[in-house]
């Protein structure tokens, strides 16, 4: 599914939890999908909450564990999970006296917010007032293939509403079991009343949690069928259909959903994305546009729609959309990294060294941002200063291929042919089937004049672009 492979999207926060992965990544490739993350084997949910504690002091500090939904905007049990979970790893590191989850759930209710409610700073800012928190923690998840869920994660100072730290890793989906056990107790509670949509609408969600989808989808008819008015009912139902390639039928719910209530943000979200996946980008567009008017808090719509015009080629609106996801999340290091290409493709390059130099402060880790600006200081002529951001891509990310060929270039122009050689046979060794790797040591070796080992080069290269 096309909303499930994207690489940040609501709150996409700087890569604080996981390292880059071997793959190239080359500088015009679609911004947010860049960069590739290789889980530690330390526990996730540790090293997500070590990352929001940095630098943060104070015995007498109080934080709490607001929750977590999906960005898709869906319902689920599963972003209480994962609050469950961060919150035992913030009372281990026994900084500062965690809030207990019953005691945020009440304040939950008091204010009516639901289970897959997003929640912005301002939210964050009046919850963590009501529980007497000076810190709190809240975020999103984006469903992965093979059981595994993206976690953004940001913690918000109460005071100031701004957000001190922020962090993102991935975490497995390993609580299914349990969803199998509540389903029993929810056909239980069925059974005593029938007639009761909300317990049909609650079966609903757990079996879209276990990835029943079919069941999902029966659930949620039967509380239609109850409760024609039952807006949530046809949104998850929605979510099932998508989830199964039915996207006529999700559509037809997402907009019935709509009818019943024009300002249902997370419906023209949801909505928006089954039309991406049909390839119907501008009624995607429309529909995303409508959800951020409703509800700004949607900041993964903006970075969205910006890669989704800068795929155009429409680089203004992408840096355009791009700005306003800074606004709502300013340490998100990915954005910047991404508003950066955008301004380099516009040939704003000042524009674009300060965006990837803002990126690479709020996360010294994201080799991309150093790989992108070292091409772009290698397109101002500056191969010195392209050469050292491609030496750090390479530390961070010793089988990046790209920055070994792209750092070969640099000393190519530098007429530093066997350092240009050495970085092409590094390339080489690590992925041995890219031509334009063969093809540039093939040109640095035709300038020394060493032709039969530039003649080989060549040969190669083309065997492999004819491949």
């Amino acid at each position: 599914m096309m909303k499930r492979i994207i690489a940040s999207i609501f709150l996409a926060m700087p890569v604080l939890a996981g390292a880059q992965s071997s793959e190239t990544v080359p500088a015009d490739l679609k911004p947010q999908k860049a960069l590739v993350e290789a889980p530690k084997k330390v526990d996730s949910y540790q090293t997500i909450a070590g990352e929001l504690l940095k630098n943060c002091e104070g015995v007498d500090k109080k934080i709490a564990v607001a929750g977590f939904s999906y960005s898709d905007g869906r319902d689920s049990r599963d972003g209480g999970v994962v609050a469950e979970r961060m919150t035992t790893e913030l009372v281990k590191a026994k900084k500062f006296k965690v809030i207990e989850r019953k005691e945020i759930e009440k304040v939950f209710e008091e204010l009516k917010i639901q289970r897959s409610g997003a929640i912005d700073s301002g939210s964050a800012k009046e919850i963590g007032k009501m529980l007497g928190a000076d810190w709190i923690v809240v975020g999103t998840l984006t469903e992965l293939p093979n059981k595994q869920i993206e976690l953004n994660a940001r913690l918000v100072g109460i005071e100031s509403g701004e957000i001190i730290n922020a962090a993102k890793t991935q975490v497995k989906k390993d609580w299914l079991d349990q969803y199998i056990k509540l389903i029993d107790i929810q056909n239980k509670a069925i059974e005593k009343n029938a007639k009761d949509a909300k317990a049909f609408y609650e079966r609903g969600v757990m079996y879209a949690d276990s990835r029943e989808y079919d069941n999902a989808v029966a659930s949620f008819g039967i509380a239609i069928s109850i409760d024609p008015t039952n807006l949530k009912a046809y949104s998850g139902r929605g979510n099932a259909y998508n989830n199964l390639g039915e996207y006529y039928k999700a559509i037809e719910d997402y907009s019935k959903a709509i009818t019943i209530n024009p300002k249902y943000a997370s419906a023209y979200l949801e909505r928006g994305f089954v039309y991406e996946n049909k390839g119907e980008h501008d009624k995607a567009t429309e529909d995303f546009a409508k959800a951020i008017s409703i509800d700004p808090v949607y900041v993964q719509v903006y970075i969205y729609v910006g890669e989704m015009y800068f795929d155009k080629g429409e680089y203004d609106k992408a840096i355009e959309n791009y700005s306003k996801a800074i606004a709502i999340s300013p340490k998100d290091a990915q954005t910047y990294s991404s508003r950066g290409l955008a301004y380099y493709k516009r040939d704003q390059v000042e524009k674009a060294i300060a965006d990837y130099t803002k990126a690479i402060a709020i996360d010294p880790r994201l080799a991309t941002a150093y790989y992108n600006r070292g091409h772009v200081y290698r397109g101002k002529a500056e191969p010195a200063k392209a050469i050292e951001d491609y030496s750090k891509a390479i530390a961070i990310n010793p089988k990046y291929t790209d920055a070994y060929r792209k750092r070969g270039n640099a000393y190519d122009d530098m007429g530093e042919f066997d350092k240009a050689i050495a970085d092409y046979s590094k390339g080489i060794a690590i992925s041995p089937e890219d031509p334009m790797l063969y093809a540039d040591r093939g040109a640095v070796y035709r300038q020394k004049g060493e032709s039969a080992k530039a003649a080989a080069d060549e040969k190669e290269a083309r065997y492999l672009f004819q491949k």
